[in-house]
């Protein structure tokens, strides 16, 4: 039998387990782990899968999406570590650093009447966009591209892990739901694919977004999507320094 705890952020879920259990059940294979465990008809059913690691003494996020593919961070997922690793009392105090593939994450807590509420610095927004997809720009922001005959406003940006951002006036459950997937599997512009943002702006402090995540389809929430679709917003001048973001279930405060 193996030890797993499933949390949800904003109801994006995740099942959260020890690497160390995985070697002692003799599971090698984690991309196929993830893809079974995360499989909502014949597994116990999440958005993605976490693996405890320790690297250089340091809790180490190992993070699936639930098509058994990795990606380098995810922003719910590593709240609702923060509140494994304190609840198994894997860390001490408040404050605290986790690593992922390419950031240590600084995050804190606060527990108070039985609400756990984490606040994490999700690190600096990269625009570096000839250096992580193909283009020869040096910010990819407000390109037109053009998807199976649909045009597309488009903006990409690494907020740990890579996005793309459009703006809409409505948003459209079909175009979401058809288009999310085909750029997402824009390969020729997303060599490793992407994240897709659907976002809504309703004034200077208010904005709302849907995402079409890699690896795991259209979800209730995305942390570093709406980290993303926060900064493009005050970048492009529809918002202020801090912005409340609506997703399925919850708002975001960033």
């Amino acid at each position: 039998m193996l030890k797993f705890e499933k949390y949800q952020g904003a109801g994006n879920d995740f099942v959260i387990v020890n690497e160390r259990d995985l070697i002692e059940k003799g599971i090698p294979d984690y991309n196929e782990f993830a893809a079974q465990i995360c499989d909502r008809h014949y597994g116990i059913g999440a958005d993605g899968l976490i693996i405890l690691k320790y690297v250089a003494n340091m809790p180490f996020m190992f993070f699936f999406n639930s098509d058994g593919s990795q990606a380098p961070m995810c922003g719910n997922g590593i709240r609702c570590f923060s509140q494994y690793l304190i609840n198994n009392h894997l860390v001490e105090g408040n404050e605290f650093t986790v690593k992922t593939v390419d950031l240590n994450i600084r995050t804190s807590y606060d527990d108070e009447n039985d609400i756990f509420t984490a606040r994490v610095n999700m690190g600096k927004p990269v625009f570096d966009a000839n250096k992580l997809i193909n283009t020869e720009k040096e910010r990819f922001l407000k390109e037109k591209i053009t998807v199976d005959g649909k045009e597309f406003e488009i903006s990409y940006i690494f907020t740990g892990t890579d996005h793309s951002v459009i703006f809409v006036n409505e948003f459209d459950d079909k175009i979401i739901n058809t288009f999310g997937k085909k750029i997402e599997n824009y390969t020729e512009l997303f060599p490793k694919k992407v994240n897709v943002n659907f976002v809504k702006v309703y004034d200077k402090t208010h904005i709302e977004v849907i995402t079409w995540e890699r690896g795991a389809g259209r979800t209730l929430a995305c942390g570093t999507g709406v980290t993303a679709a926060a900064v493009l917003s005050r970048i492009f001048g529809y918002t202020e320094y801090k912005v409340n973001v609506k997703v399925w279930t919850a708002c975001h405060r960033i």
